[in-house]
């Protein structure tokens, strides 16, 4: 008995020290546009609630009314870019801020974000808005937790984005 209290002790030091990675599918869009963006994401929150993310994001469409957007699209649909995020999550409150550090985006079809969401009090969704560092409109993003195949779908799309 005292074995088995000493060994479930150790798993759950063990397991409260690490961090927590979850993955999430979404999207994001601009309110009355046709801008959208869909992304898998891998989040990591450490036990001191600092977040480490990789949104890797998939262009399907802009706002046709756009004609410089159209132009700086044109023949990108279907491209990945990553955009490498940090920030703090509030357990209390939800709350998670982020702030994209850098990109990995060949195509040049991302930005630089920043993000102001809340995770579900179920865990099982973040939401919220965003806004590029370098202006424009906000953003709503949106995205629900994905089952164990979250992290095989995660590398798949890693992988399609050129170094």
């Amino acid at each position: 008995m005292k074995r088995i209290c000493i060994i479930a002790s150790l798993l759950f030091l063990v397991h409260t020290g690490m961090s927590q990675v979850s993955y999430f599918k979404g999207e994001w869009r601009i309110a009355n546009t046709t801008d959208l963006f869909t992304c898998v994401c891998k989040m990591q929150i450490e036990k001191d609630n600092t977040v480490k993310a990789e949104f890797i994001w998939i262009y399907k469409s802009i706002d046709s009314t756009d004609e410089n957007m159209m132009e700086a699209y044109k023949g990108k649909k279907g491209k990945v870019g990553i955009e490498f995020i940090e920030g703090t999550y509030s357990p209390v409150t939800g709350d998670i801020s982020l702030e994209a550090t850098s990109l990995r985006d060949p195509d040049l079809i991302i930005g630089l974000t920043k993000y102001s969401l809340k995770l579900s009090a179920d865990k099982q969704m973040i939401y919220g808005t965003t806004i590029a560092l370098e202006g424009g409109e906000p953003g709503l993003f949106c995205a629900v937790k994905m089952n164990s195949s979250g992290n095989k779908e995660f590398i798949t799309l890693k992988n399609r984005v050129k170094q």
